[in-house]
């Protein structure tokens, strides 16, 4: 095996690139990304990089001389329009071919659209890439009066709703469900969340559907709910969640389902062509079934796998997944993954702004999640590993 080449520049085809060295591979690496930024870290955008008062500039995923010295080739602002399973080479969207003995998809995933009228006006964002957040945050400070609506109370539209009430500014998040963060935190940590939140000063409105987006001069004016609702908006910030970049995949016809299909390996139903981060769902020691996580931490353990699996090595041992996201100067952190399992134990930590909350199912503790205690992570997630019992049974 000679050449790899790995489609997407994000967190996991970089950590790939850079395992597959560290695990001797001396081949050929290649890695498109179809933006033109050297690769960046995407959990700031969201976060503090939207509050600064000069241009920023975006935080090097990795330095660009690990790249260099690892002899790791960076093809920047180029697409790959066609897989060639049969010739085994991949072709650009300028229709060069590059042929690989061994293909790995890390196209991450794209966020998923608002499909109702004026969606396309102007005043209307995402937030995924580094041009989608300096958009954003153009608009945030040349409009400081602007009034602002979120869609979505998942991670992505609170830390954007944060955003604004640090910066003092009102903000009205809409969600379609009946509560905050439905996807990654369980109902009790929700209703804290919300409290504090709410008392930050964003205010919600639950269970209510966006109907269309109105319009004035080609830029939004307001918002109109399901039930009439009519809410003044300038600026309109959509986070209702993400969907995997699989199209290339479907196209060259890899098996997918809500994600290109992978083993434990990340092998996909070509054994030439693997897929990682984002774009993938495969199984997880912690989960049942085939899982999506949709995490930094996620893609580089995942990275960590695949090498080990391309340069016949060791798997490396499992990883507990791992959520975090900085709301109102709230550190809420998340450990392995709930399912029907209870919350038994609620604890408070040594102020009134700390907490943990700790989920077992058949006795055995399968998650933690924790307020403003970045320090207990390790401790919970080995933990978790151990599969620790309650002491209630």
């Amino acid at each position: 095996m000679k050449r790899i080449v790995i489609i997407g520049s994000g967190t996991a085809g970089i950590n790939l690139a850079l395992n597959l060295r560290q695990n001797g591979f001396a081949g050929n690496v290649t890695v498109f990304g179809t933006e033109h930024h050297d690769p960046y870290q995407r959990p700031p955008l969201s976060k503090n990089w939207l509050l600064s008062d000069n241009d920023p500039s975006p935080i090097p995923l990795r330095p660009a001389s690990a790249l260099e010295e690892n002899e790791i080739v960076l093809r920047l602002g180029q697409e790959v329009a066609l897989i060639d399973r049969k010739r085994a080479v991949i072709v650009t969207e300028t229709g060069e071919e590059i042929p690989y003995d061994r293909l790995v998809f890390a196209t991450g995933a794209a966020p998923r659209r608002l499909d109702v009228p004026g969606a396309d006006l102007k005043g209307v964002f995402y937030l995924r890439s580094l041009d989608d957040a300096a958009a954003l945050r153009r608009a945030m400070r040349d409009n400081l009066s602007a009034e602002a609506v979120v869609v979505g109370a998942g991670v992505i539209g609170l830390e954007v709703a944060s955003a604004f009430t640090t910066l003092n500014r009102p903000v009205t998040v809409v969600e379609a469900g009946a509560r905050v963060l439905a996807r990654v935190a369980s109902v009790s940590v929700a209703a804290q969340v919300t409290q504090r939140l709410e008392k930050a000063g964003i205010h919600f409105l639950f269970e209510k559907a966006v109907a269309r987006i109105e319009g004035e001069s080609g830029s939004v004016k307001a918002l109109e709910l399901a039930d009439g609702t009519r809410l003044p908006a300038q600026l309109v910030i959509i986070g209702i969640g993400a969907v995997p970049q699989e199209s290339l995949a479907l196209k060259a016809g890899l098996t997918c389902d809500d994600g290109i299909l992978v083993d434990e390996e990340m092998r996909t139903s070509d054994e030439h062509i693997y897929a990682i981060g984002d774009c993938a769902r495969g199984p997880n020691e912690f989960a049942r079934g085939k899982v999506r996580i949709e995490t930094i931490h996620n893609a580089m353990h995942q990275a960590k796998l695949a090498a080990a699996s391309l340069c016949d090595k060791p798997a490396p041992a499992p990883a507990v997944p791992r959520f975090w996201s900085d709301l109102a100067g709230m550190k809420l952190q998340g450990l392995g993954i709930r399912s029907d399992s209870e919350v038994i134990e609620e604890q408070h930590g040594e102020s009134e702004d700390a907490g943990e909350y700790h989920h077992f199912e058949n006795g055995q503790l399968v998650a933690t999640e924790t307020i403003n205690l970045p320090m207990r992570q390790n401790e919970f997630a080995s933990l978790i590993v151990s599969r620790a019992r309650t002491d209630t049974e």
